[in-house]
């Protein structure tokens, strides 16, 4: 046989077999490549196929028990036993740390069998996932691991509330939703999140927790250079109807302690306007927020300085067409340019620099600068809840 024949010969049979060899490939989104060929790991019936599976995962061998259950829900997927096979893929993915496409399985056992005793189960595994994401497991690419997202762990919370809107975990993933917009500094979506806690979950244990999440985020909000003055006001006000609303709470204290610690920048941010406005020869200005200043905390060191302002500038303003009760600038929400493009004789002052924030208080919930305890916990019979306390 020629060198030229052998080759064709080897070729055509190497063709020959690629198909054979591929006939048990499968692609599905968000699973890849599996080989469901069989082999082995084919029974004759759904029951029997299900307890092959069994035997096979209790000997340690989940490559050929994962073969077996997928088997089983391809050749039986509307048998008496596909639920728990559907159930049991997730849960080996699980145990192997893909987490993520553990997480899309469990989500075919809820789609799929929606009356299946595993339906609880499933939901509780997907909430367990969550929490995973949530801690900051990294999202991968092809399994290798590109770092953690919370728009994943997002998506993730939304669909477990959406599968049971009024279920066992819907309050805890709505109130977490808000934990992962904080993560975000998305601090206006953290706090929409929360207030549908209070809005769909009044009753639930999270609520309280959500009441305080919507003070504590406007309070980050207000450090930061991407909201206005008003957030602070807002923090406020949030803190206050948390202890009318929850006055026996154990975070009372700390809610009054941020109130306290809120109105201390509000007063020293009227303060620094005021002295603005003084270094623009603005003298109506700086009087009316030296009056704002005594008007927020009467007792504070700032407020005695500005008493003494206000007295010395009282002739000159009084002197001034219109006298002391003449147009006043906006207070709160409106933010002053330092330096000298900044304009002297404008009726919407803005602040100057604030004192920098020192740093949140210890809240004691997740989501909040150095909680110890997290009160959010997961309902009875649900997994434990692993989310993080964050540091």
């Amino acid at each position: 046989m020629s060198r030229t024949r052998i080759i064709v010969c080897c070729a055509l049979a190497f063709f020959m077999a690629v198909p054979v060899a591929q006939a048990g490939l499968v692609w599905r989104p968000g699973e890849g490549w599996s080989d469901e060929s069989g082999g082995d790991v084919s029974a004759s019936s759904s029951r029997d196929q299900l307890e092959m599976a069994h035997k096979l995962e209790a000997q340690g061998q989940r490559d050929d028990a994962l073969k077996a259950y997928k088997n089983l829900l391809r050749r039986w997927p509307l048998s008496f036993f596909a639920p728990e096979a559907q159930f049991r893929v997730g849960k080996i993915l699980e145990e192997e740390a893909d987490f993520y496409t553990a997480f899309q399985s469990f989500q075919k056992m809820v789609q799929k069998y929606p009356s299946s005793t595993y339906f609880e189960q499933a939901l509780g595994e997907q909430y367990r996932i969550a929490n995973l994401y949530l801690a900051g497991e990294p999202q991968r690419i092809w399994k290798i691991p590109v770092g953690p997202s919370m728009e994943k762990t997002v998506e993730m919370y939304e669909r477990i509330i959406k599968n049971a809107p009024y279920g066992t975990y819907a309050a805890e993933s709505q109130f977490k939703i808000g934990l992962a917009r904080e993560q975000q500094r998305k601090y206006t979506e953290a706090i929409d999140s929360y207030q549908k806690v209070l809005d769909n979950y009044p009753g639930s244990p999270v609520a309280s927790n959500a009441q305080y999440q919507i003070g504590y985020a406007w309070m980050r909000a207000s450090s930061n250079g991407d909201y206005d003055q008003g957030a602070a006001k807002k923090a406020v006000e949030a803190f206050q109807d948390f202890l009318v609303r929850y006055p026996t709470s154990d975070k009372a204290a700390q809610a009054q302690e941020n109130i306290q610690h809120l109105g201390q920048k509000q007063t020293q941010g009227a303060f620094n306007i005021a002295k603005f406005y003084e270094t623009q020869h603005d003298s109506r200005a700086a009087f009316i927020y030296y009056n704002e200043v005594v008007r927020e905390d009467p007792n504070s060191p700032q407020a005695q300085q500005a008493k003494k302002r206000i007295q010395e500038l009282r002739p000159i303003v009084a002197a001034m067409p219109g006298g002391v009760e003449g147009p006043q600038p906006a207070t709160g929400t409106q933010t002053v340019a330092s330096g000298p493009s900044a304009p002297t004789n404008s009726p919407s002052p803005a602040p100057s620099s604030t004192p920098p924030d020192t740093g949140a208080p210890d809240t004691g919930i997740p989501g909040a600068t150095g909680a110890t305890n997290a009160p959010n916990a997961a309902p009875a019979n649900a997994p434990a809840d692993n989310t993080p306390l964050p540091q």
